[in-house]
C-alpha cells in the first residue's frame, strides 16, 4: 500500500466523529486543541494590551475570544467597557448582542443587536443574529423583517432565505413562505428539505394539488425517505384519494418499520372514514413505537370511546 496524505508507511489518517468521544465519556482532542489555542491567544492579546491599552482592535479581539471560549460573562464585561468609551462602535454592539444571545439573555441581545443593526446596516450577519433572537422570542414578524434585510444586503444568501421562510411558516404566512421557498429553490432545485418544506407550505395553504406535485418531486429525489411518503399520503388523504393515501403510508412503514408517524397518519385516515377498529390497531402500533406520540394517544382515546370501550379509553387518556 502506497503512502497517503504525504505520510510514508501506508498510514491512513482518519477523522473520528466527535460523537464517539461523547459516547466514551472522554473529550474530543480536536476540541481540546481548539480551547488551548484560544487560551494561548487570550494570553497574547492581554500581554499586547499592557503595552497598548487603547488598542480597540485588540480589545474587540479579546471580547471575541471570550465568546469563542464560551466565557460569555467575560465577553460581556469586556465589550461593555469598549461601548462605554465609544458608543458608535457597531462591532462592539454586534459582539455584545451575540454574547447575550449565547448566554440566554434574549432581551439584552435584542437591544444590543438592534443598535448594531443601526450602526452596521450593511452587515448581513447582524441582521441574521437579530432575526435569530426574535425567533427565540416567538416574535416572528420582527424576525421576518430582520431576515428580509439579510437578503436585501446579500441577495445570494441562501441561509437568509431559508430563515425568512421559517419565520413566515411560524407566523402562518404560507403564501409569503411559498414565494421565498420558490426563490431559494432556484439556487438549489434538488434540495430535498426545501422541496419538502414547499410541499408542506402548499398543504398548509390548502393548495393540495401543488402540495402533491412537490411531494412526488421529493420522492423522485429520494425514494427511500419515509417522511416523504408520509407527506405524500397526507396530500392524497386531503383530496379523498384513500387507496393512494393508504399505500403511501404503508410504503413509509415498509421503508422504516420502527417509524411511528405512518401508523399515526394511517390511523387518522381510517378514523376519518369510519374504519374504527383498523384505526385502533394503527394507533396502538404508533404508541407502542413512540410513547410520546400525543396525537396517537389522543386519537386512540377517541376511537375507544367511539366503540364503547370506556376502560381502554381511560387508560389511553392517562
Amino acid at each position: 500500500m502506497g503512502a497517503e496524505g504525504g505520510k510514508e508507511g501506508g498510514w491512513t489518517t482518519m477523522k473520528i466523529d466527535p460523537e464517539i468521544f461523547e459516547e466514551l465519556g472522554v473529550r474530543d482532542p480536536e476540541e481540546t486543541k481548539r480551547e488551548m489555542a484560544i487560551s494561548k491567544r487570550v494570553r497574547q492579546v492581554r500581554k499586547e494590551l499592557k503595552g497598548d491599552p487603547g488598542n480597540i482592535d485588540l480589545q474587540l479581539e479579546l471580547g471575541r475570544l471570550f465568546i469563542d471560549g464560551a466565557d460569555f460573562e467575560g465577553a460581556i464585561k469586556q465589550l461593555r467597557q469598549i461601548i462605554s468609551r465609544d458608543r458608535q462602535n457597531g462591532l462592539a454592539y454586534k459582539l455584545l448582542g451575540t454574547a447575550y444571545a449565547m448566554s440566554n439573555h434574549e432581551d439584552e441581545a435584542t437591544r444590543e443587536l438592534t443598535r448594531a443593526s443601526e450602526l452596521l446596516a450593511e452587515d448581513p450577519e447582524v441582521h441574521m443574529n437579530l432575526g435569530g433572537v426574535f425567533m427565540l422570542q416567538d416574535m416572528y414578524e420582527s424576525a421576518a423583517r430582520s431576515f428580509r434585510q439579510v437578503v436585501k444586503v446579500d441577495p445570494m444568501d441562501r441561509l437568509g432565505y431559508a430563515n425568512l421562510a421559517a419565520a413566515y411558516d411560524c407566523d402562518k404566512k404560507y403564501d409569503e413562505e411559498i414565494q421565498v421557498l420558490k426563490k431559494i429553490l432556484m439556487f438549489s432545485p434538488e434540495d430535498i428539505e426545501l422541496r419538502s418544506a414547499l410541499s408542506t407550505a402548499y398543504f398548509n395553504s390548502e393548495n393540495y394539488d401543488e402540495a402533491l406535485n412537490h411531494a412526488l418531486c421529493v420522492i423522485e429525489l429520494d425514494e427511500k425517505d419515509p417522511q416523504a411518503y408520509c407527506n405524500l399520503g397526507s396530500c392524497y388523504a386531503a383530496q379523498n384519494m384513500v387507496d393512494e393515501a393508504v399505500k403511501a403510508f404503508q410504503t413509509a412503514s415498509e421503508i422504516d418499520p420502527d417509524y411511528s408517524l405512518p401508523h399515526t397518519n394511517l390511523g387518522s385516515l381510517y378514523a376519518t372514514i369510519g374504519r374504527i377498529e383498523k384505526a385502533i390497531k394503527e394507533f396502538k402500533m404508533a404508541t407502542n413505537m413512540n410513547q410520546s406520540d400525543a396525537l396517537a394517544w389522543m386519537n386512540l382515546h377517541s376511537c375507544y370511546k367511539e366503540v364503547g370501550r370506556m376502560d381502554d379509553a381511560q387508560e389511553a387518556y392517562k
